[in-house]
């Protein structure tokens, strides 16, 4: 028989056919967009993490990094407060602030803009870490005591951890010559782009301005963008002058990049 109900719904009406289609597990457009919202994270950070990379990878990061500021920061002046501590005093020794100015091709030079405390010590120890800065960062000295493989065996530890607010990579760090200039003991190093975050240790040689039992820690900051000191401690103990702490402040920063870095 005949059936006028069944014969109205064999032709479907657009709006039935529309919503037929997007019912169908192919079309579902709310779906599409968490799938694609859900693969964004991969799509944007293309670049392995520190967990997926291996140990020659982060040491080559490590060095590249390195390289990148050298070539790229070519003047830069910051002002440096020295202060000296001995026998746990809570007042200073010593305090002198610097202005210091970083040529690359030249190095650095050092202008006093004040100083107080014993002329002494400030002769004894400030003036000399003052003077063996200015040798390290001469332009032909300056690729021997960078902090990179060829002057360190590093070590990577597993593992990310949290250093001065930043995901770091640990490394350990052994100095492959036995000169003050290079030291022996870690260095945090930012998991994401592998610039120098933390570094702790004792020299690999004792300077002669302390010559004693020397251990130091810098913490570093970035400015435009470069990985520069921030603040430095060295703690010291010796037969002259006991127990001795410097701490190193640096501020107002000024940085003048290169154009043509590499050239």
């Amino acid at each position: 028989m005949f059936k006028p109900q069944a014969a109205q719904n064999s032709i479907e009406p657009e709006a039935a056919r529309e919503r037929t289609i997007l019912a169908r597990p192919h079309y579902r457009p709310f779906q599409l967009f968490v799938f694609i919202f859900a693969i964004l994270p991969t799509l944007t950070h293309a670049q392995p993490t520190p967990a997926q990379l291996s140990s020659p990878e982060i040491i080559q990061r490590i060095d590249q990094a390195v390289e990148r500021r050298t070539q790229s920061v070519s003047t830069y002046t910051v002002q440096e407060l020295y202060t000296l501590y001995r026998n746990n005093d809570t007042d200073p020794s010593v305090q002198v602030t610097v202005k210091t100015t970083y040529n690359r091709n030249t190095g650095k030079d050092y202008a006093i803009l004040s100083q107080t405390g014993s002329s002494l010590l400030r002769s004894a120890v400030i003036d000399r870490v003052i003077s063996n800065e200015k040798e390290m960062a001469k332009a032909s000295n300056r690729e021997s005591v960078a902090l990179t493989s060829a002057n360190y065996e590093m070590r990577p530890e597993p593992g990310i951890v949290t250093q001065n607010g930043r995901p770091c990579v640990i490394v350990d760090l052994k100095a492959r010559r036995k000169v003050p200039f290079l030291f022996n003991g870690r260095g945090w190093f930012d998991a994401e782009d592998f610039t120098l975050v933390h570094i702790e240790g004792s020299p690999a040689a004792s300077p002669s301005f302390f010559a004693g039992q020397t251990a130091g820690v810098r913490d570093y900051t970035k400015v435009d963008g470069f990985s520069m000191a921030l603040r430095a401690n060295v703690h010291s103990h010796s037969f002259l002058f006991g127990d001795t702490r410097l701490q190193i402040d640096y501020s107002n920063y000024q940085i003048q990049q290169d154009p043509h870095p590499g050239n």
